[in-house]
């Protein structure tokens, strides 16, 4: 029984372009039906290109898939840990306020405070500072 060249290319995984071209080049020999197919050999398209055989061992894991139970409790576990994680941000949150609040205050503290002297109208109108 004889293929298209369409079945030719799904059964051996390559393109049709890639079976004319062997055909053409004459790596592969495949006469022309009454309509002007290709009907292919099968045994000549496996010459050409050797069928593969669907790799069934890549649909398999190599470890059972973990029951819902093993799920659930993986599931708690990462729930505990991000509740940890947040807990610890809202103490560095409220460790780096605590600093801030000290900082703001000693900065405060060396400010100038005193009050400023008050400028004659000369040293107004001239634009000069008050004597220190």
């Amino acid at each position: 029984m004889a293929l298209t060249l369409n079945q030719a290319a799904k059964a051996c995984g390559r393109s049709k372009s890639t079976l004319l071209n062997a055909i053409n080049s004459g790596r592969m020999s495949a006469p022309k039906d009454d309509r002007g197919r290709y009907a292919i050999d099968p045994a000549e398209l496996h010459r050409a290109f050797p069928f593969q055989a669907p790799d069934r061992s890549a649909n398999r894991s190599p470890e059972p898939q973990p029951t819902t139970l093993e799920n659930h409790l993986t599931n708690r576990g990462l729930e505990r840990e991000v509740e940890l994680l947040r807990e610890m941000l809202a103490k560095a949150e409220a460790n780096a306020d605590h600093w801030r609040t000290l900082a703001e205050r000693q900065q405060a503290l060396l400010e100038d405070k005193r009050p400023k002297e008050p400028r004659s109208l000369l040293q107004r109108l001239l634009g000069q500072q008050s004597p220190k």
